[in-house]
């Protein structure tokens, strides 16, 4: 009796599972010639209304008719939150093609008034061609094979309600532009193949930039003129022209599972760790050409340049050291031993700082006497930057947030909730502001350094690894 209840536990277990695999929707749709697209919603006015829609359903039409849906799960969108923050609707693969039109359905809507919600209704049929909660919305782009792109609706709030109760949102779709001229930032997206860019002024996502297999380092030129990506999982480095935005050549010939960068006081010289391979590659930025490789030790992470000393700094995580690279020769010349495995990297004037995921100390190396200090974090700190006023920023994945590290008191002075699993970081010192990748939640806090509070997030690409900001 008990092997025939199992049985038909077993069977009903089988139909069960097979049933969920067969829903639709559940299944991301794969094309041999896919490129990859963005959809973001925003709204370039503050709204005079509080309205919340439910969006549950997105499709694309290609210029021969053809429509191709997006699994989409239902997301709620409120007005007040959508002019604080642009929302990424979804990120998915297309065929290559030139598209017409964007249908977006629309299962719900509601308007709050004087504490009250009050439903709308959706119109059967009207100029916007919205039938039975379908909105169709003009746009021109095209899709090509490996590439990828943004897309932009902009809602115009204060214009979608009609006699009161009728929700007819008004929607202008845009693709990203061929040339992005503002002041810019640069994500690099280990699980979305990409480069996510973002204008520094307005903190929105104005592109993205279709790179290798799992983008980690990312660094830029001193004139900002080229952006530099390891990519990880293919090997390789891609460069970017930051006047077109685009990919304009790849480095190959690296070791293996290429991840963090540095570049040469005169930027001729860059150099990536290679975890896989236990040495640090340096390439010839002029002629985009692998010319050494320098052995260090076991499992190099990341690698920072004292443009000062003419010195390379690189975390050993298995050997549990720091190496000390001569520029001029490519030598290491010294190692720097420590008591836990080293991660990330902060040159902050004469002090390395190092993190650890596996004790709470921030390492502090004295150079060039190369003493050892240490700081308690107190929540395994990883990644680090310099900051503004005698400040180092650390990341700590336990709680999600940035401790604020006081380089002359050695303490802590404020910790700020983000996004889950804080990863690479950059400062604004124009602005005042700290861009921290989160690499769980898909986004970037943008925390304001003086009132030391979070005033912004941006939805990026699955698992932002790091951010750089252009110089300006």
């Amino acid at each position: 009796m008990k092997n025939l209840h199992r049985i038909i536990i077993a069977f009903f277990l089988i139909v069960f599972f097979a049933s969920c695999a067969l829903m639709p929707g559940i299944k991301e749709p794969t094309y041999s010639n896919a490129g990859q697209v963005f959809v973001y919603l925003s709204c370039s006015q503050e709204p005079s209304t509080d309205i919340t829609f439910v969006i549950s359903g997105l499709s694309f039409m290609n210029r021969d008719g053809i429509w191709f849906d997006v699994p989409l799960k239902p997301r709620i969108i409120n007005s007040i939150k959508l002019s604080r923050n642009q929302i990424k609707l979804r990120e998915f693969y297309l065929p290559e093609g030139k598209y017409k039109k964007i249908k977006l359905i629309v299962s719900e809507a509601s308007l709050e008034r004087d504490n009250e919600k009050h439903s709308l209704a959706l119109p059967q049929a009207a100029d916007n061609q919205m039938i039975h909660g379908e909105l169709l919305v003009d746009i021109d782009f095209n899709v090509f094979y490996r590439e990828s792109l943004c897309l932009f609706v902009d809602w115009d709030i204060n214009r979608s309600i009609v006699d009161k109760y009728l929700f007819q949102p008004r929607l202008v779709a845009k693709p990203q532009g061929l040339e992005i001229k503002n002041i810019l930032a640069y994500v690099s997206n280990e699980g979305s193949n990409c480069v996510t860019v973002i204008d520094k002024q307005e903190d929105s996502v104005v592109g993205t930039i279709a790179v290798g297999e799992a983008p980690m380092g990312i660094i830029a030129s001193s004139d900002g003129a080229r952006i530099y990506v390891a990519n990880s999982r293919s090997n390789s480095i891609s460069v970017i022209d930051t006047s077109a935005n685009r990919v304009s050549a790849t480095i190959d010939n690296l070791g293996y599972t290429p991840e963090e960068l540095a570049l040469s006081w005169d930027d001729n010289t860059l150099f990536v760790t290679n975890p896989r391979s236990n040495n640090v590659s340096v390439i010839d930025v002029a002629s985009n050409m692998v010319v050494a490789r320098i052995n260090v030790g076991e499992k190099p992470i990341d690698i920072v340049a004292d443009t000062e000393r003419r010195k390379l700094y690189v975390s050993n995580y298995y050997s549990l050291s720091i190496s000390v690279i001569d520029m001029a020769t490519l030598v290491v010349e010294n190692t720097i031993n420590l008591s836990s495995n080293p991660k990330y990297l902060a040159l902050c004037d004469d002090r390395l700082y190092i993190g650890s995921e596996s004790v709470n100390d921030v390492y502090v190396v004295n150079i060039p006497s190369y003493s050892i200090d240490t700081v308690n974090i107190g929540s395994r700190p990883e990644r680090l930057v310099c900051g503004l006023t005698n400040r180092v920023y650390a990341g700590n994945i336990a709680f999600d947030e940035i401790s604020f590290l006081h380089t002359s008191l050695n303490m802590i002075t404020k910790n700020i909730a983000v996004g889950r699993s804080p990863a690479g970081m950059d400062v604004d010192a124009i602005r005042r502001k700290l861009y921290v990748t989160n690499k769980s939640s898909e986004d970037v806090s943008v925390i304001d350094i003086k009132t030391e509070r979070v005033i912004k997030t941006i939805q990026v690409g699955k698992k932002p690894h790091d951010i750089v900001l252009v110089a300006e």
